[in-house]
């Protein structure tokens, strides 16, 4: 068996990534016109956790072995042991869902943000013994729980800054 690869969902990323270049752009204008100091120091302060949160949101993959399990992170990458783990189980919260696989060694939470997450999951359980996967995880298989509100807020966002930059530079 081939190993699967998981990434963050496109669909957000791409919002996400509009919203922190259009972030910049208000930035640069910010730097060469008359603005006030203090708008400059909120935008930056906006600007820095985005883009940290844009970089390592674009590293996150998990990687679905025949031996193992690999969870990559920035500049963090753990390989879990199909033997290691002990329990899966999922928490769901509203149209937010996290797979708690529990091993030896701690816990790894895993959200629905990845691409393809019902597949994650499955690709997880083809793997594990029936008495290590709570009833719960196989519901999550058959019907999945789909996140559209932060793929719309990023949308939202994108949107606000366009029109507060179309603002500056036309409307000034």
């Amino acid at each position: 068996m081939s190993e699967k690869n998981y990434k963050i969902r496109k669909s957000f990323l791409m919002p996400f990534t509009l919203d922190v270049v259009l972030l910049f752009v208000l930035i640069v204008i910010s730097l060469f016109t008359d603005s006030h100091p203090s708008e400059r120091i909120i935008l930056v302060l906006f600007f820095i956790p985005l883009l940290f949160f844009l970089i390592e949101g674009s590293m996150r993959e998990i990687s679905i072995g025949d031996k193992s399990l690999t969870i990559k992170k920035f500049f963090k990458k753990k390989i879990i042991g199909w033997g290691d783990i002990t329990n899966l189980d999922t928490v769901i919260l509203r149209k937010k869902a996290y797979l708690a696989v529990t091993t030896t060694k701690g816990f790894y939470v895993i959200s629905n943000s990845y691409e393809k997450f019902s597949s994650l999951v499955d690709g997880i359980v083809g793997h594990l013994d029936s008495e290590k996967i709570e009833e719960r995880v196989r519901d999550i298989i058959t019907h999945p729980v789909n996140k559209r509100s932060d793929i719309v807020g990023a949308w939202i966002i994108a949107f606000l800054i366009a029109a507060i930059l179309y603002a500056k530079i036309f409307v000034a």
